[in-house]
């Protein structure tokens, strides 16, 4: 089945391709560690130049590490971002990976687990005062490229006002460009994929997956065209933007309210939880 959809995220008006499918209902749950690839999907090889299996959580320390815990550093984004400002209204804070017993980060079993949960009422210091608090992931300091494939293997949560996601952003503070690998909007079987770009309309797809279980999100990215991969299997491609031709990092975080999903209500059950079995990145070794 084929749809267009209008879809607001902040001031950009989004239109989607929807492909109706559920892509390997059968996906293993967790900690299969599977071989990094030597092929995309469409046949072309791949060198793997950044790859986490989480046995343990790196955070960036300021001269080693992998991943930082904010948006961006003091002069990236202007601030040491915690929350999507402007018309995004998210209601979570991103903390830090230790910060007392609010730490939104644990390894299970070569799982790492991001999770959402109400921010306490006596006012821990570092909640920001909002309501919520999570976690989010950036190799911003560790890791950009300019084309290649990228691939999360991942389940994400249920519930009304959670918002998961696997993106990228450019390393020279520009937006847009924004390659968005997946998202959802409390719903686990339908996910988002999509190219945003200050050259014309937003473009990307929907599908529909199995949820509550494993799946690896993909991207292929070139000078070409991006197409998205559930489980190895093409969700649906458009052509790469006019501005999305230079490095871009990996992001991934676990969000909670925000135009676009809503607030949580008495449905959404906390802790949620973001479950990554690994992030690897490959360029195209043609």
């Amino acid at each position: 089945m084929l749809r267009r959809l209008a879809c607001r995220r902040g001031d950009v008006v989004g239109v989607f391709l929807m492909v109706s499918t559920f892509l390997n209902p059968f996906a293993a749950r967790a900690g299969t560690d599977a071989p990094p690839l030597p092929a995309a999907p469409d046949g072309r090889p791949l060198a793997l130049v950044f790859s986490d299996d989480f046995q343990t959580f790196r955070p960036w320390t300021g001269n080693d590490g992998v991943w930082r815990a904010t948006l961006g550093d003091r002069l990236q984004f202007g601030r040491d971002r915690r929350s999507m400002p402007g018309g995004e209204d998210e209601i979570a804070h991103a903390v830090d990976p230790v910060i007392g017993r609010l730490d939104a980060f644990a390894i299970d079993r070569g799982v790492l687990e991001i999770t959402a949960q109400p921010a306490p009422t006596n006012g821990m210091p570092g909640t920001g005062d909002y309501p919520y608090v999570s976690g989010l992931i950036s190799t911003q300091p560790s890791f950009s490229q300019t084309y290649g494939y990228f691939e999360m293997r991942a389940e994400l949560p249920q519930g009304k006002g959670l918002w998961p996601a696997f993106w990228m952003l450019p390393t020279d503070e520009s937006w847009p460009p924004e390659i968005d690998i997946v998202e959802s909007i409390g719903d686990p079987s339908h996910v988002y994929m999509t190219a945003h770009s200050k050259f014309g309309r937003t473009a990307g797809v929907e599908a529909d997956i199995t949820p509550n279980t494993f799946h690896t999100f993909s991207v292929s990215w070139d000078a070409q065209q991006l197409i998205w991969y559930i489980d190895g299997g093409e969700a649906g491609r458009v052509a790469t933007p006019e501005d999305m031709h230079k490095p871009m990092y990996l992001l991934a975080n676990l969000a909670v309210g925000g135009t676009w999903p809503g607030v949580p209500d008495a449905s959404t059950r906390f802790p949620a939880k973001l479950m990554i079995d690994y992030i690897r990145a490959y360029r195209f070794d043609l």
